[in-house]
């Protein structure tokens, strides 16, 4: 089998529906901006979307894939690969409430969009 040519992943599918300038809005909010020096907010958001989808067993998974995979992450918006330390260290003193606005921010764009997005118990396409 050959390997896709295509540059689209799902993880860059399921992030581009997070509006651009929403993590870096609350981040700022939440004082993480401030705090953060190389591991900025939205390669964190990243890894952890990341870490749900590939079923991530535990960070090192979530670190050594990413870096395996560098140069696709980086057309993700720019976001890049943490060390393991660095993510390890940002789930403890980050805000978790900036995840949960975040969240909820996104889902309600996704129902703005698309008002029959989870709906029921048939989801619906969020293509038409």
């Amino acid at each position: 089998m050959k390997p896709t040519r295509s540059k689209i992943t799902i993880l860059k599918q399921v992030v581009s529906h997070i509006p651009g300038y929403l993590v870096n809005k609350l981040a700022r909010k939440y004082g993480v901006m401030e705090k953060s020096r190389t591991f900025l907010p939205w390669s964190h958001v990243v890894s952890m979307v990341y870490a749900q989808l590939a079923h991530a067993l535990s960070l090192n998974d979530v670190c050594d894939s990413l870096r395996n995979h560098e140069r696709a992450l980086a057309t993700v918006r720019g976001a890049t690969a943490p060390s393991r330390n660095g993510l390890s260290h940002a789930n403890r003193v980050r805000n978790a409430d900036m995840a949960e606005e975040l969240f909820w921010a996104v889902l309600g764009d996704f129902r703005r969009q698309h008002p029959e997005f989870g709906v029921g118990r048939n989801y619906r396409s969020l293509h038409k």
